[in-house]
């Protein structure tokens, strides 16, 4: 310790800095900032400038840090906790981490309860004309019709039957996927019906409409034809059904939901938890048969669909710190403060059948808010006000903020691989508009982009339908099944590539035979909306790399490594700038995820700043938040999903490591087995516990296999209303003729010559080899689109995109 004096009158280094210690030990910053600060300018040591670099760094103030890190290593050039601040400081400065994106802002319970009424001339007046028939599009519908009856009668009753004579558990576990392809999908068509039947439940009060709305409003005009910006209408006769502002619901009897006292919320502590099981043990465990645009994409998805809106910045939990935690002892700070999950405004002070209640921020509809906005004023300003496109620059890039962060429709948790994506997409909307544009010159902007938006969204959703979950999922049952949901049974045995059509010529009106999409709609009793339950299960941080290794295109050496920390808010546009979008997309079509697995987090997620909090562990943020908001523990989760619960940690994993873990955090009797989070016992779940070929557990899979219909069933703009009249003939072909393949190539063409000709789901690796591997394609091994053998040894390629 340096006994320096900087000058006279001031106590000596080793005073100011036990005094500084406790300081911010008791949280007064302020305090300790200014006791530091003259010491400091007039030289200090190193000890000191270390603790005024990290008193500025938790007052957010990270410009100012970093000089106070760089005064440290200049001194001390070989410390690595100076180095390792003066790095994320550095980032964070340049991120500009500290300013809320969007604009912090609260749930008004006047706004949320508001009657849901749409702006004249909001949406297009008038919808389009229905084409007429002739007598066979009459007699192949009424063909349809009478096949899809026969088939449901024959499809229910043989999947009721073989349910309950076969079953789909073993002692423990599901045995669906040691099954034949067909005896699995009916397998998993049986567990999917027990699920609707048991596990949709309404977090409003009987009789009651969603939103609480009055009944008798009339739906605006155009809302019949016309998805609108909030979510609203879709459902005419429940006005707010699935809108933005709204209560996620649930998948567990609500009666059943506790609220706990705040012991519970730390039992065992979520820091230590996320400490002992979740930090990454060594090099990333990656999963080969993924790249990293797969981690991207659901993120894109997520936002589409789920978000709780920012936390409350006054009220915090307090999750103790360990003497022994290197957050405590590098922060000196003795709890970490996690921002309640805002609560909802809406609640009735009686008659509520939920203890607690969340409110969504998005729309719950796969209706592609991430892109165009949950709210009218976002809508209106993404907009060109041309040809129904939306704002891109000269360059095609999505303008940017005054804040330095891309311009789009949900830019919370912002990062490079969502500008990615979400330009993308932008462009894909406006090319949809030129499109459009040749077949019906006299449309004025409104209808062009209306028409484009419901054509967009759909694409997004085949693309997760059919791509992005096999290709995470590459289990053969499940890939069939998936397919099924998309295009229907009849479909998938009789045609193959881009002969496949989603409304075949004899559409068969059934969901199972004929498809999902465009089959008649079906909530199952309840109303439509995201679950609790269902944000818990998309906790998919483990997919995350710590750096991005960013290539030139075609090029395997000069491999740059950016922290994808660095990469965040205002990050982003400095990574898009200096690197083309095809260099990126080449980029993450090499790399790989992370695996769904213990001890696999990002070291940089578990001491990542966000605004309004310098220090937080999103690995415990991930376990507080399922103890908050109600949704039960692992093997409680499973009762209630109609598993069987485990009886001990052995029946989980035969990791010894991760069991002594378990063990010594959670007790070793039978009752502590109850106090398993969520998360860590699917993380948990092992290979020999798992579907074949998964890359995560069958407890999440329920919720997926719920979900993955449920998304596209309950939404009349996937099943009544998916027609020429609603879509237009040529958005249909439009949505048949494209995957994320020819997304990509449609808007960044170089990409033509790379690794991702070699493969049909752009989600898997783009390797550039004469002969792909079994292992990390495996969706090549029953890929009937490719129409013969996959396993020639020659190369695929397929040059047709557009």
């Amino acid at each position: 310790m340096s006994e320096f004096t900087a000058d006279a009158g001031l106590p000596a280094d080793s005073d100011l800095e036990t005094k500084a210690e406790g300081l911010m030990e008791n949280g007064d910053l302020e305090e300790a900032v200014k006791l530091l600060s003259p010491v400091c300018a007039n030289s200090g040591s190193a000890p000191l400038h270390m603790l005024l670099g990290i008193a500025l760094f938790q007052q957010q103030k990270y410009e100012a840090a970093v000089r106070h890190f760089a005064a440290v290593l200049s001194v001390e050039p070989s410390r690595g906790d100076a180095k390792a601040m003066l790095k994320k400081a550095s980032g964070n400065a340049v991120s500009r981490v500290d300013v809320f994106v969007p604009t912090l802002a609260l749930f008004d319970r006047s706004s949320l309860l508001s009657e849901s009424r749409i702006s004249p001339g909001t949406l297009p007046g008038k919808h389009l004309p229905s084409r007429y028939r002739g007598w066979l599009g009459t007699a192949s519908m009424f063909t349809g019709h009478c096949v899809g009856w026969l088939g449901s009668m024959l499809m229910n009753g043989l999947t009721n039957l073989w349910g309950r004579v076969a079953g789909y558990q073993d002692e423990i576990w599901t045995n669906w996927y040691r099954r034949s392809i067909f005896r699995g999908v009916l397998t998993l068509a049986y567990m999917r019906e027990k699920l609707h039947s048991n596990n949709l439940h309404s977090t409003y009060p009987p009789g009651t409409l969603i939103g609480f709305q009055t009944t008798g409003l009339k739906p605006p005009q155009g809302a019949r034809y016309y998805r609108t910006t909030d979510g609203s209408w879709n459902n005419l006769n429940n006005p707010k059904e699935g809108a933005a502002g709204t209560r996620f619901l649930r998948n567990i009897d609500v009666a059943s939901i506790e609220i706990d006292p705040n012991h519970y919320l730390m039992d065992p502590n979520p820091r230590e938890v996320s400490r002992k099981l979740l930090t990454r043990d060594g090099p990333m465990k990656e999963v080969p048969f993924l790249n990293l645009l797969a981690a991207a994409w659901i993120q894109f998805e997520n936002h589409d669909w789920v978000s709780h809106g920012e936390v409350l910045q006054k009220d915090f939990h307090e999750i103790p710190l360990q003497t022994d935690d290197p957050i405590r002892r590098l922060y000196r700070q003795a709890n970490m403060f996690v921002g309640k999950t805002q609560p909802d405004p809406t609640r009735k002070d009686a008659g509520e059948p939920a203890p607690i209640t969340f409110i969504n921020e998005v729309t719950h509809w796969w209706d592609a808010s991430q892109l165009y906005g949950s709210d009218q004023v976002t809508a209106d300003r993404l907009r060109s006000g041309r040809a129904g496109k939306l704002q891109l620059d000269v360059d095609g890039m999505l303008p940017l903020t005054p804040d330095g962060v891309e311009d789009t429709g949900f830019v919370r948790n912002w990062w490079v691989g969502l500008a990615m994506l979400h330009t993308l997409f932008a462009r894909e909307h406006n090319a949809i508009c030129d499109y459009l544009k040749v077949s019906y010159p006299y449309w004025d902007d409104n209808r062009l982009y209306h028409v484009a938006r419901l054509i967009n969204a759909a694409v997004m959703a085949k693309i997760h339908t059919v791509e992005w979950t096999p290709a995470i999922l590459p289990n053969p049952i499940l890939t069939q099944g998936l397919h099924a949901n998309w295009f229907g049974i009849a479909t998938n045995l009789f045609k193959t590539g881009k002969h496949r059509k989603t409304l075949a010529d004899i559409n068969i009106s059934n969901p199972e035979l004929g498809g999902v999409v465009g089959n008649p709609i079906d909530k199952h009793g309840q109303p439509f909306g995201l679950t609790e339950e269902f944000v818990e299960v998309y906790r998919l941080h483990s997919l995350m790399p710590e750096v991005l290794a960013i290539r030139r295109l075609n090029s395997a050496s000069n491999i740059n490594e950016i922290p994808v920390a660095d990469t965040r808010q205002a990050g982003s546009a400095g990574i898009t700038g200096k690197y083309s979008m095809a260099d990126l997309f080449f980029s993450f079509g090499q790399q790989h995820p992370g695996q769904l697995v213990l001890n696999n987090f990002p070291p940089f997620m578990q001491e990542i700043s966000i605004p309004g909090n310098p220090m937080l562990d999103l690995g415990a943020v991930d376990i507080l938040r399922a103890r908050e908001r109600g949704v039960p523990r692992y093997n409680a989760f499973r009762r209630h999903l109609g598993l069987k619960p485990i009886r001990t940690f052995e029946d989980l994993t035969t990791d010894t490591m991760q069991l002594t873990e378990l063990k010594t955090l959670y007790g070793d009797n039978a009752e502590d087995v109850e106090k398993l989070d969520l998360l860590i016992g699917t993380l948990a779940e092992c290979d020999d516990n798992r579907p074949d070929k998964c890359g995560f557990g069958e407890t999440l899979l329920q919720i997926f296999i719920l979900n993955a219909t449920r998304r596209l069933q309950a939404d009349r703009f996937y099943t009544d209303f998916y027609n020429e009249q609603t879509y237009t003939r040529e958005g249909l072909q439009w949505i048949d003729n494209v995957d994320m393949k020819s997304v990509i190539l449609r808007h960044l063409p170089e990409l033509a010559d790379t690794g991702l000709a070699n493969v049909r789901n752009a989600f898997e690796p783009w390797d550039d080899v004469e002969r792909l591997d079994a292992e990390r394609h495996p969706l090549r091994a029953y890929d009937k689109q490719l129409g013969d053998d996959p396993w020639t040894g020659d190369k695929y390629r397929d040059p047709s995109f557009g």
